[in-house]
């Protein structure tokens, strides 16, 4: 009999360890809350350590010589016969009996019918209403009818009825009759016999982490809002640009925000010395003066190349966690102690970019509690034989070792499904 897994979080890890188990005969049904799949990485553009976009990793060695690119937008993962996708779709309660889960999930509208959409894009070119896009960092806005990003899967856009005004233009334009206003939410329970949690991270805004400013200036931005101003498909077109639209010619990054701070957030988070870096070495290639201080500096084997990369282009580092961030006539000022020398600096910039830490998803749920450990991250075997997790479910970590945690966990899961060890 066909064994059947719920895979829960479609960020990379949750793609691969769902494409991995259905290429060895396990139906999987994969749950996802956001519109599209993707998880953390739509944010993004460039990741280390290939410098590919981030939705183009494969799970294989490979990788990590940066010898093999495949994207997992073109991977086939909505095409596959035993491969369920659901997006817009919460876990509402777990049960387990007789040797089974029954999860019992919620799908939200689309308003768009997935199996008629040809993704012509007539209805978001006659729709009017424009709203901020949440992609967006310098003011970029979005229709009511809208795709988050264009490669997104689903390809096929979808409203947001908070801000639809129903007027009906998109539904005459339509020459598929793909529109439903008045779509319904579903309900529905899913048998299966593992459980898989792919539930990934954030990154936590430092809305409220004193010294730093960051709700009191757009010019105090996170990392993954960085990568979004660096991101040739973004709103600013790749340019790195200030609040009042000037280019940007230096900037500050503050590393561990949050992060190592008993205060805050007491762990690391494990890749932003890297992905800081990498941001670095990209704006040094526009000509940008970058200052990075920094605790001490914590970058993977695999990923070293960065930090030869950043000293080579003049990257400046400065051991030393500033005081504190204060704005003088509109620009940021980093406040700190150089450790080295033992000398306080004052810092301008026209951005600060502050590395936050990454904080697991599955805490803001009620229906995993009780499968989540210290910080709210999972063990990898939650219950043997039973639960597992993979990706930054189980802890911070770089996409190479997410990716690769979650072909491992494939072949755990589907070891024990078969009944071997």
């Amino acid at each position: 009999m066909t064994k059947t897994a719920v895979v829960i979080g479609s960020g990379l890890a949750g793609i691969q360890v769902a494409q991995q188990l259905t290429d060895l005969g396990v139906t999987v049904h994969l749950i996802e809350k956001e519109p599209i799949i993707g998880g953390l990485a739509t944010h993004l553009g460039r990741v280390f350590p290939t410098g590919d976009c981030a939705l183009c990793l494969d799970a294989c060695d490979e990788l990590f010589d940066g010898h093999h690119r495949r994207c997992q937008y073109r991977s086939l993962l909505t095409s596959k016969k035993n491969l369920k996708l659901y997006t817009q779709t919460e876990i509402k309660l777990i049960t387990e009996a007789d040797g089974k889960f029954s999860i019992s999930i919620k799908s939200y509208p689309r308003y768009v019918l997935l199996d008629r959409c040809v993704v012509c894009l007539e209805c978001i070119n006659v729709c009017d209403v424009e709203i901020p896009d949440e992609y967006a960092i310098r003011g970029g806005t979005r229709k009511a009818i809208y795709r988050p990003i264009s490669q997104g899967v689903p390809l096929a856009p979808l409203i947001d009825m908070d801000h639809c005004t129903q007027c009906g233009k998109c539904v005459e334009v339509c020459g598929v009759d793909a529109i439903d206003l008045e779509e319904k939410a579903k309900t529905r329970t899913i048998k299966a016999d593992a459980l898989i949690l792919a539930t990934g991270v954030e990154e936590k805004m430092p809305l409220k982490l004193p010294g730093y400013a960051y709700s009191e200036s757009e010019d105090i931005i996170t990392q993954r809002e960085l990568a979004r101003l660096i991101d040739p498909a973004g709103d600013t077109d790749g340019q790195v640009i200030t609040s009042s639209g000037n280019a940007a010619a230096k900037v500050t990054m503050i590393l561990c925000a949050g992060s190592r701070d008993l205060e805050a957030t007491e762990y690391c988070s494990q890749a932003c010395c890297t992905y800081s870096l990498k941001h670095a070495n990209m704006l040094r290639d526009k000509e940008i003066d970058v200052t990075i201080c920094y605790m001490d500096l914590r970058v993977q084997k695999t990923s070293y190349h960065y930090l030869d990369l950043a000293r080579k282009k003049g990257v400046k580092l400065l051991r030393g966690k500033p005081d504190r961030v204060v704005l003088r006539d509109g620009k940021p000022t980093t406040i700190v102690e150089d450790t080295q020398t033992q000398q306080r600096m004052e810092i301008e910039s026209d951005l600060v970019v502050l590395a936050s830490p990454l904080s697991p998803l599955a805490s803001q749920s009620e229906v995993l509690a009780d499968f989540l450990g210290e910080y709210g991250f999972a063990s990898r075997v939650v219950k043997d034989g039973r639960v597992y997790a993979c990706g930054t479910a189980t802890g911070p970590e770089d996409i190479p070792t997410s990716i690769a945690e979650a072909n491992a966990i494939a072949l755990r899961v589907y070891a024990d499904l078969e009944g071997g060890r």
